[in-house]
């Protein structure tokens, strides 16, 4: 410890008298802490150091993974819907409307197609109608129907498998303005 001047009335430094705890200097530091190895080796590296770091920042994150699965275990649900199930989908548009208490908030049974390579779906209406769009799972909520019977996909749509690939690999793309209105010149 440095020297601070001591009263002699009190016996005590005026630092202490205000924040009850003795002052620690720059020298103090400075002076005590190249004396200590630190723990474990007698050497580290920053590339030591900085591994180190990682491997506990990463297990401190799966830990946070772990905890936050099981504290809501029961509403992540991860649906992995395959060919032919039939879905609700979403109506998106309306969440925002002041009227909405009076609008659908599920469009559907639809039908689905195929899952894309970047996991949205490719779904169909009941009546055979192939939808252009692609539809994200968190979109999706599983249709239980009354009966547990299944349509084939084919029965459906009368799409073969080369035709449902055709339309994976269609790019999808806005409509152009000449294409929205017969009327447009330039």
């Amino acid at each position: 410890m440095g020297l601070v001047t001591i009263h002699q009335d009190t016996g005590l430094t005026p630092y202490f008298m205000v924040h009850s705890i003795e002052p620690i200097f720059p020298f103090d530091l400075t002076e005590g802490t190249f004396l200590v190895d630190l723990p474990g080796t007698k050497e580290f590296s920053t590339t030591d150091l900085i591994t180190c770091i990682k491997d506990k920042v990463l297990k401190a994150r799966y830990q946070s993974i772990k905890k936050f699965e099981q504290c809501y275990c029961n509403s992540i649900k991860d649906y992995a819907f395959t060919t032919g199930t039939l879905v609700l989908v979403c109506n998106s548009k309306v969440e925002y409307e002041l009227s909405r208490k009076t609008k659908p908030r599920y469009l559907g049974p639809m039908v689905i197609l195929r899952r894309t390579q970047g996991g949205s779906y490719i779904l169909a209406e009941l009546d055979g109608a192939v939808s252009k769009l692609r539809y994200a799972t968190f979109c999706l909520v599983p249709y239980y129907p009354h009966t547990k019977s299944k349509v084939s996909v084919t029965t459906v749509t009368g799409l073969d498998d080369e035709a449902l690939d055709s339309l994976t690999r269609e790019d999808t793309k806005e409509p152009e303005d000449e294409e929205l209105d017969p009327s447009f010149d330039e």
